[in-house]
């Protein structure tokens, strides 16, 4: 119940952003403080549950497949509400706000399946990656969202911007665009370290490591799913790019009910001791017949 609260408190930051602005658009400047108390209690809720599980023992592996089922939910819904908030709304710089935060999520899943433990990287996603966006939603608030779409050299414009191209070009992002290239660097940095702790678990295996199988190539056959929904969902968004430009919004909890689909397999797979879920049929298949669909209109066959 606690875990399902927080999740309802993203649910009315969703309805809410879709009552001001369907779009992902502008909405009034108030709407952003309550975007980031639902976060807020989100991260406290989604805290609190493991501690109370444990507390009354009643923590299991069912707490903790609908615990990352949510998270995994919740990770493209949060998406939403940053595009508005930062005013990239309906467009490719928020599909890669999606695709680097989906991809933290995954990441940290398989490496828990084969490692036995949750790292969460140094930069943690559900700590200080939920802070953050508190702080932005909070900025968004004070200031409106258009205060994003400032240049950094407007911001700081004490600083020598024009002493060489670097720095010139360094200037002259906008402040949303150098968010997303935070959190692009945020990825690598856990794709690295996630990458380093399943090798050395491969190579040393742990109490807590899956012994079955000690194959280091076979691990990394696990990051192919979500490789694999990205690439065919961009090139079906190629194919259509109303999906980005106008229908973004409506596509964005799809691919996080898809996206929650395949991590719940993985978790399932990690808490029953289960083989690794390379295929999948649902979620492959309904990304590829859309893909095949707009390929054919595309092609004038329909």
């Amino acid at each position: 119940m606690i875990t399902l609260l927080g999740l309802l408190c993203i649910g009315v930051n969703i309805a809410t952003l879709f009552y001001y602005s369907s779009d992902l658009g502008p909405c009034p400047n108030w709407v952003y403080y309550t975007f980031a108390f639902g976060l807020f209690a989100y991260q406290s809720l989604d805290a609190i549950d493991g501690k109370q599980a444990r507390r009354t023992g009643a923590s299991g592996p069912l707490g903790e497949l609908f615990d990352h089922g949510c998270d995994a939910i919740n990770t493209s819904l949060g998406v939403m509400t940053w595009a508005s908030a930062t005013y990239l709304g309906q467009s490719w710089w928020t599909v890669a706000s999606l695709v680097a935060s989906l991809g933290n999520f995954y990441l940290s899943t398989w490496e828990e399946y084969h490692t036995g433990i949750l790292y969460l990287g140094h930069f943690s996603g559900p700590v200080e990656g939920v802070l953050m966006l508190v702080g932005v939603q909070l900025v968004s608030g004070y200031f409106g969202p258009a205060v994003w779409t400032l240049r950094l050299e407007e911001v700081a414009p004490l600083l020598q911007w024009s002493y060489s191209a670097h720095t010139r070009l360094i200037g002259s992002l906008q402040l949303n665009h150098i968010l997303i290239l935070i959190g692009s660097l945020v990825l690598v940095l856990n794709i690295v370290t996630g990458l380093i702790n399943v090798i050395s678990v491969k190579l040393h295996p742990t109490d807590y490591s899956r012994v079955d199988d000690g194959s280091i190539i076979k691990a990394m056959l696990g990051l192919v799913p979500f490789i694999s929904m990205c690439y065919i969902t961009y090139q079906w968004m190629c194919l259509w790019p109303d999906l980005v430009n106008e229908h973004l919004a409506l596509f964005i909890p799809v691919l996080g009910l898809l996206f929650g689909f395949q991590v719940g397999l993985m978790i399932l797979a990690h808490v029953a001791k289960l083989p690794f879920p390379y295929a999948n049929v649902p979620v492959l298949g309904f990304l590829s017949l859309g893909y095949l669909y707009a390929y054919l209109e595309t092609m004038g066959y329909l």
